[in-house]
């Protein structure tokens, strides 16, 4: 057995940073995806995989938000308001006006989209979260959520987070209500059926064949779903979450067994430092991708961007996490509710706290 095939057995949880690897390469194409048709008019073949992802991109990412939520939600209320509170409204707060200024900075606008007006900052951090922001915006409200309703019984939680899946408030004025709608029931999943979650993915640990079998199936059902146009309709969205979140979970454990893809975990394990240091690099590729003389494929222009967008982000976290710069991704003594703050923490607190 090779030696990182034993630290792979060492670490039960792996699966969670490979399914996660998986979710911030979807979150990162498709913005990528997006943000090149808007600019250039397609992003070619990149548009399949992104299409083929968004049913399970972000409810896999939330329902492994609140997979280990159980081991600490009974702590006393200071530590918790730290770790899942504070911690990610610092992040929120701080990447916001890192966006707003270099919006500013780059197009002279804070509008949202081309002749839309100017908006103040406080706008982007209280009421329209920043692009991808949105979901270090929702975590601490989930969190505080799940810990009010603590003592509220499964069978009445999750059918009401089900139903506000299927039919959102649609509530324009705070563009987080319906995200929290559409998502917190994936986040609660997590929470109150963690059990089952390391079961699935202890059972496809110990039946690989089998779990492969499965994992191709769910391709071609989400596939043909996601073609037909049915993925989006109420219920089955739900269903193509939490069946596609389980896929992406049992793909994980096999990718796990695969020596040369602990890149993939390395990039799960820093999922949130990608996630909110692609977004600038990104915005300067696409400028050069529009300046360039002779443009290829642009689906190959898509992944290219993709991947260095992804580079740049873990370069700048490589870059700054011993240095002074780096409450860029490491949370200050300052940032902490008084006498919370550690003595020492890793430098990829993101995620650590």
């Amino acid at each position: 057995m090779s030696s990182s095939a034993v630290a792979m057995k060492a670490n039960r949880y792996a699966w969670v940073d490979y399914a996660k690897g998986i979710c911030i390469i979807g979150v990162v194409t498709l913005y990528v995806a997006d943000y090149m048709t808007m600019q250039m008019g397609t992003a070619g073949w990149m548009h399949y995989w992104t299409d083929f992802a968004r049913p399970f991109r972000m409810p896999d990412f939330f329902l492994l938000s609140g997979l280990f939520l159980a081991r600490v939600i009974d702590r006393p209320w200071r530590d918790y308001l730290d770790k899942k509170i504070v911690h990610y409204l610092y992040f929120y707060v701080l990447w916001t006006v890192i966006f707003f200024a270099a919006r500013v900075a780059t197009e002279g606008t804070a509008a949202s989209e081309p002749g839309q007006p100017d908006e103040s900052l406080i706008a982007w951090i209280l009421w329209k979260p920043f692009a991808m922001l949105w979901f270090i915006q929702a975590l601490p409200i989930m969190f505080l959520v799940t810990r009010l309703t603590r003592n509220v019984p499964w069978w009445v939680m999750l059918p009401v987070a089900a139903l506000l899946q299927m039919f959102p408030l649609g509530w324009k004025e705070w563009v987080m209500v319906d995200h929290f709608c559409v998502r917190y029931v994936y986040f609660y999943v997590g929470y109150a059926f963690a059990t089952y979650v390391f079961r699935l993915a202890a059972g496809a640990i110990e039946r690989p064949r089998v779990a492969l079998i499965a994992v191709l199936a769910w391709v071609v059902v989400n596939g043909y779903l996601v073609q037909s146009g049915l993925s989006k309709s109420p219920g089955i969205s739900l269903a193509l979450g939490l069946v596609g979140t389980a896929a992406v979970i049992t793909a994980g454990t096999l990718l796990s067994r695969i020596d040369w893809m602990d890149w993939l975990r390395y990039l799960g394990q820093h999922s949130i430092v990608t996630y909110l240091g692609f977004f600038i690099p990104m915005q300067a590729f696409l400028k050069l991708a529009q300046w360039a003389p002779v443009t290829p494929d642009p689906g190959t222009v898509a992944a290219l961007i993709s991947i260095c967008s992804v580079l740049c982000a873990m370069v700048l976290f490589w870059a700054t996490r011993n240095t002074a710069a780096g409450f860029l991704f490491r949370r200050p003594d300052w940032a902490h509710v008084p006498g919370l703050a550690p003595k020492s923490r890793p430098a990829a607190s993101v995620a650590a706290d």
